[in-house]
């Protein structure tokens, strides 16, 4: 009974917190701007969502709806239909995000997609559950997000024949993710273009918009912030499946006991492109369903993705190995 109150006073603090104004502070109103689908927008789009933003990898849909285990269905582009499950938010239903006015995106505005693409602000003003990568798609270039509303726009409309499911979230998920906010920040607008002659920058801009840190930087309480010492420094809770197993993301910092310090950038650059692990052994999903789309990436991206995490400082985390089911472990050798 101690522990319930303790929980409860605690979720009224939060709620007070943030519940009380975080509508107002987060929820933009949206425009009638429109984004022209110009030849070199559309283009930028194109690339940006099949090959930096892995949108296909969640929102493509899956036979039986199972993200981890099974492969992308080319006839569903970005169809939804899939449902994540995860001890941490619960589980989730993936949408439809092609121009189907029924079962998709059709009936949204330009502006309501830019909206809820970096705020994570649904249509109807509703938050979010922050497995959409929102805060880390806050940091797109204007430019850059107006070309992945623009794309989205030409894509086949796919009507999605699954019936939507609701969310199941735990009570406290529930109370802090939709209706408190909390994983919210505040309505982005006004990000320049970024500067591709700075390196650095660039490939930390890539880092981001490919979603490193959501994956390599999980811990219980969700991706740590940049500013930690274990960011980057792979995951403390796993990627778990019955048909996969336990599948850990790896430490990507320069310790060289833990992390990837003894590799060079043409190996991890090698990785990125074929999927194979730099031990040799072919990756598991979640990276497996990735490496399709990043593979794609130009090289000017890749050498600047490689090249910012190359830097990143080393923190000694060793990571679990990863406890793949019989079948799976046949499957990648290993």
């Amino acid at each position: 009974m101690g522990k319930a109150r303790k929980a409860l006073a605690l979720l009224s603090l939060v709620a007070a917190a943030g519940g009380a104004g975080c509508h107002g502070r987060y929820i933009r109103p949206v425009t009638d701007e429109k984004f022209a689908p110009e030849p070199t927008r559309l283009a930028r789009g194109t690339y940006l969502v099949n090959n930096v933003l892995l949108c296909g990898a969640c929102h493509t849909t899956r036979d039986n709806g199972n993200i981890l285990t099974e492969p992308e269905r080319t006839d569903a582009f970005l169809g939804g239909g899939n449902v994540y499950a995860d001890k941490g938010f619960g589980t989730i239903w993936i949408p439809n995000i092609t121009p189907d006015p029924e079962t998709g995106i059709g009936n949204w505005t330009d502006d309501e997609l830019l909206r809820v693409l970096r705020d994570g602000v649904g249509k109807d003003g509703s938050l979010l559950v922050p497995l959409m990568p929102f805060e880390f798609y806050q940091h797109l270039s204007d430019d850059d997000a107006r070309a992945v509303v623009a794309y989205l726009r030409t894509v086949p409309p796919y009507h999605q024949p699954k019936p939507r499911q609701e969310n199941k979230l735990g009570f406290m998920q529930k109370m802090l993710f939709k209706l408190v906010g909390v994983q919210m920040h505040k309505p982005v607008a006004g990000v320049p273009p970024i500067d591709k002659t700075n390196k650095h920058e660039y490939g930390h801009y890539i880092a981001r918009a490919s979603l490193c840190g959501d994956c390599h930087s999980l811990s219980e309480k969700g991706p740590r912030p940049e500013t930690d010492p274990l960011a980057y420094a792979g995951s403390d809770v796993p990627f778990e499946d019955p048909e996969l197993g336990k599948v850990y993301a790896r430490n990507l910092t320069a310790d060289s006991e833990t992390g990837i310090g003894r590799y060079d950038a043409a190996a991890l650059k090698q990785a990125l492109r074929n999927g194979t692990r730099l031990d040799g052994r072919k990756v598991a999903s979640p990276m497996s369903i990735l490496i399709p789309h990043l593979s794609g990436m130009s090289d000017e991206d890749l050498d600047a993705l490689v090249g910012y995490i190359k830097t990143l400082p080393p923190a000694k985390h060793a990571v679990p190995e990863r406890q793949l089911t019989e079948a799976v472990r046949a499957q990648l050798g290993g």
